[in-house]
């Protein structure tokens, strides 16, 4: 359904000043600025600042846990796979995972702390640089917004106040040795920076964790194949 946007024409005014007695017997005129009402173009209630937005989405997959783990672990090959990322690469890991017991299946593992995400569709990219929060076998979190860089500036988006990404494994119900399945989730909470990208956007945002983790569907069914 088409919108139609009501646009007000204003037009200078010229006002005309009796001259003061003695002045030459001419007639003044001053050009006055027009009174100017000024409303946003997306007229969006409360707040000037967007609220923050969650969105999420489930699946469960016919796989081991650990594999669908490493697959989310590895950002620097997102660019592979989810929608929209043109380039990935982790700029700082973590320290060995060295545990006690010698048979963790992640023992001696580093892990991303942080990374560089470039996003583009259309005329749009921006890189997201943001903080990684690995829990082995359970959760990848990564947080963008409020992150500092090297020289101790705070790294500001210009589309984003706050996101926040956080995918998490657990085996699913009725798994077993021979028959594996695992649950994976995917939660998004974000905060735009303009209320104009959240009216921009309402009519995909809801749509963006689905094909999200439909992209993670086909690239485990990519790099696992029959694998049980």
């Amino acid at each position: 359904m088409a919108t139609r946007v009501a646009v007000s024409r204003m037009h200078m005014r010229a006002t005309r000043f009796p001259v003061p007695n003695g002045a030459a017997s001419s007639t003044a005129t001053a050009i006055l600025p027009p009174l100017l009402h000024r409303r946003p173009f997306f007229s969006l209630p409360g707040s000037p600042e967007s609220a923050t937005q969650h969105l999420s989405a489930t699946r469960t997959l016919p796989y081991p846990l650990p594999p669908l783990y490493e697959l989310i672990a590895d950002v620097d090959s997102y660019s592979s796979f989810v929608p929209y990322c043109s380039h990935s690469r982790v700029t700082q890991w973590s320290a060995p995972n060295d545990q006690p017991n010698n048979s963790d299946l992640w023992a001696g593992r580093r892990w991303p702390t942080r990374a560089d995400l470039h996003v583009g569709w259309g005329s749009f990219n921006e890189v997201f640089t943001s903080r990684l929060r690995c829990v082995p076998g359970a959760s990848v979190e990564a947080v963008s917004g409020g992150v500092v860089d090297g020289d101790g500036q705070e790294q500001a988006s210009a589309v984003f106040k706050s996101l926040v990404t956080r995918w998490s494994v657990r085996e699913a119900a009725g798994s077993t040795t021979g028959a594996p399945r695992t649950e994976v989730h995917l939660s998004i909470r974000y905060q735009f920076a303009n209320p104009l990208y959240a009216a921009v956007s309402a009519a995909v945002s809801d749509r963006v964790a689905a094909v999200m983790i439909e992209a993670f569907e086909e690239r485990a069914r990519t790099q696992l194949g029959g694998k049980k």
